[in-house]
């Protein structure tokens, strides 16, 4: 394991995490510590990502694309270099536009153990 990652090359190389595969975020896993988790996320298809984690809270650097971005009660557009903090056990996420792309650096605490189920997502509640 390096402790020094390029962002950008690790976007354009990106392999899906097996544990992701059928999210609408896609996410590879960058490093994993005794307290946090840090990955890169990209999302492709049109629509709300919005989802909770009861046992995490997250901070997210957004790196390409815009999107309308949810956060609790709170909704704004975002765009490269924002930076966004999410608590435990609050609905969040990306709502992306047709034809958009958006990627963004996650860093959770306490570790993200992707043994468990850390995500409900609340397009599964909707069912």
């Amino acid at each position: 394991m390096s402790h020094f990652v390029n962002l950008y090359e690790k976007l354009r190389e990106m392999e899906t995490d097996p544990s992701t595969a059928s999210d609408p975020i896609k996410r590879t896993f960058l490093w994993d510590g005794q307290y946090a988790t840090a990955n890169l996320g990209i999302i492709r298809e049109a629509g709300n990502a919005l989802h909770t984690q009861p046992a995490h809270d997250e901070v997210v650097f957004i790196l390409e694309g815009e999107a309308d971005f949810q956060v609790g009660d709170e909704m704004r557009r975002v765009g490269p270099g924002y930076l966004v903090f999410i608590p435990r056990n609050t609905l969040h996420g990306p709502i992306l536009r047709e034809g958009a792309r958006f990627s963004a650096l996650s860093v959770y605490a306490p570790f993200f153990d992707r043994s468990k189920k850390n995500i409900e997502w609340d397009r599964d509640k909707q069912r």
